[in-house]
């Protein structure tokens, strides 16, 4: 599933949050806000660049939020014409 991505998702990341619990133990939620975004071509290599393609999705519309701990690389993108 998704190709040479090996089922994962990208992703754009907007921010970084940090959650403080001042009700508890302090207890810290480190957080960020991504972007979702989906692979193109089934997220098989390019025979032009030999990279991955991705483009924003449709659906997605601001951004979400997930514990940093789900993240699992970071890539290099280089935006292009129509929302690639």
């Amino acid at each position: 599933m998704y190709g040479a991505l090996k089922g994962r998702m990208p992703a754009k990341l907007v921010a970084f949050l940090k959650i403080r619990d001042h009700r508890s133990d302090d207890t810290v939620c480190l957080v960020i806000g991504i972007q979702m975004l989906a692979p193109v071509n089934a997220g098989y290599l390019s025979v032009n660049h030999g990279l991955v393609r991705v483009q924003r999705r449709d659906d997605a519309h601001g951004f979400t939020i997930v514990d940093i701990r789900t993240i699992l690389g970071l890539a290099y993108l280089i935006q292009q014409e129509n929302r690639q």
